[in-house]
């Protein structure tokens, strides 16, 4: 119960972060050539953010915890590009921390409690502005995923591109695309 109280290096119980982080950034390069900058959401302590700070298009990192943001600029300094915001708030457009036509990697959690008609209708607007969203989850297969169910009801692809089991809960990454 430690972990669900206290800001680790980590965001799981045993983790494999580094395996994680490794294959999150695997599946996101893949799409490197298709769009000019990323949007990280979701950053956290920056355990897989770390893998997207060199690459090869520029990201906009966004936490909106007052201590994660303090802990990303620790880690990665000021310099580093970092809106301390909700996601809701980002806008559907070409800016530099805007929704439209970019890649986004999302480690914001997507299930359970987390879900909700907001955080399916800002996806959509991503993926229908001409974006593609990278996102972790902590559950394995996609029908257990009320997000994702809705998304394919709507005719957006989802597909699982690798797990992490080593991970508890084991890590999933997951690329939601227009068809």
């Amino acid at each position: 119960m430690a972990y669900l109280t206290k800001f680790k290096h980590t965001g799981s119980v045993i983790s494999s972060s580094n395996q994680f982080g490794a294959k999150m950034f695997a599946v996101a390069a893949g799409f490197f050539q298709q769009y000019v900058r990323g949007v990280f959401v979701g950053t956290g302590s920056g355990v897989v953010a770390q893998y997207f700070i060199q690459a090869n298009i520029p990201f906009v990192y966004v936490e909106k915890h007052p201590a994660f943001v303090r802990q990303f600029h620790e880690r990665f300094g000021a310099h580093t590009p970092l809106l301390a915001k909700d996601f809701f708030t980002l806008p559907l457009d070409d800016s530099s921390g805007g929704l439209a036509n970019c890649l986004i990697v999302s480690c914001m959690p997507v299930t359970g409690p987390f879900y909700s008609e907001r955080l399916v209708e800002q996806f959509r607007d991503a993926l229908n502005s001409g974006s593609t969203i990278v996102q972790m989850s902590y559950t394995p297969f996609v029908r257990q995923v009320r997000l994702f169910e809705r998304l394919q009801k709507e005719g957006f692809l989802i597909e699982r591109k690798g797990s992490v089991l080593m991970n508890i809960p084991p890590a999933s990454v997951f690329v939601l695309r227009k068809s």
